[in-house]
């Protein structure tokens, strides 16, 4: 886990400087309060600080023998990515033509169903429970418009 620990710091540590640096390409403030890079910058100095204190941890950490095997997913974790990934993929394709009711429905059964490997009664309630949550708080509490088919749904 320290090899791990190492590369993530690393790379949250560049990726922090890179959204410092794109911060202070916006202005810092406006005219009545902080302006677009207020917030950006900020965030950035927060990951740096983040990055830094998983940096020192992770360096201070004696190796144990779990830092011999590889920081990398093996074969089964990178079917399973590739498998929400692609879920993913097919779930914006689809999301004009079946709306977003069945096919979040749709998404939820197959990341249920097919990643997670779930009975069918549980891949059922849990689909519909959350498609049914997303829509109460973004369609009723929030007045949010969904994507819909031409169904109406």
């Amino acid at each position: 886990m320290r090899k791990a620990d190492l590369i993530t710091g690393f790379v949250l540590l560049a990726l922090s400087g890179f959204v410092i640096w794109s911060a202070t390409q916006m202005p810092a403030s406006a005219t009545f309060g902080p302006g677009p890079g207020f917030l950006p910058l900020w965030v950035g100095v927060i990951l740096a600080f983040l990055a830094l204190l998983l940096l020192a941890t992770a360096w201070r950490r004696k190796a144990t023998g779990k830092d011999a095997l590889s920081p990398f997913p093996g074969k089964q974790a990178l079917l399973t990515i590739t498998g929400v990934l692609g879920g993913l993929g097919v779930y914006i394709l689809l999301i004009e033509a079946l709306g977003f009711l069945a096919d979040t429905f749709l998404f939820v059964a197959f990341l249920m169903k097919v990643v997670e490997r779930e009975r069918w009664p549980m891949t059922l309630v849990v689909s519909a429970c959350t498609t049914a949550g997303l829509f109460l708080v973004f369609q009723v509490l929030l007045g949010i418009t969904l994507p819909s088919n031409s169904l109406g749904f």
